[in-house]
């Protein structure tokens, strides 16, 4: 796990974050052509984000999900420091030392020495 520190504010969104799970069958979007790797997916429900395109066995326009994801994305101040748990295209889930997880742009962070 690596450590970094926020070198600028970054604020979420306020949205109600997308969660699936392994084996929910979603409807396939186009691909996020600012972010290779992620992909838009719609639930049954209508709700849609960006996932990473490798948890999903794609199948024409739909896809089964192959591991649990959240879109929650992680509020940070500048200064603020953070230890990186996965890193997927460009997108870090992080975790702050108030153990809030969440994803970060990776271009908002400094990796530590």
């Amino acid at each position: 796990m690596k450590q970094y520190t926020a070198n600028t504010n970054y604020t979420v969104v306020d949205r109600t974050p997308l969660h699936i799970q392994a084996g929910d069958i979603v409807s396939v979007g186009p691909r996020d052509k600012s972010w290779p790797g992620w992909i838009w997916v719609s639930t049954i429900d209508g709700r849609g984000s960006y996932v990473p395109e490798d948890i999903l066995e794609i199948e024409g326009v739909t896809a089964k999900v192959g591991s649990a994801f959240s879109t929650r994305d992680l509020s940070v101040k500048q200064g603020e420091r953070v230890t990186a748990l996965r890193e997927v295209s460009g997108w870090l889930w992080c975790r702050n030392e108030a153990g809030e997880e969440g994803w970060l742009p990776e271009f908002v962070l400094r990796a530590e020495e």
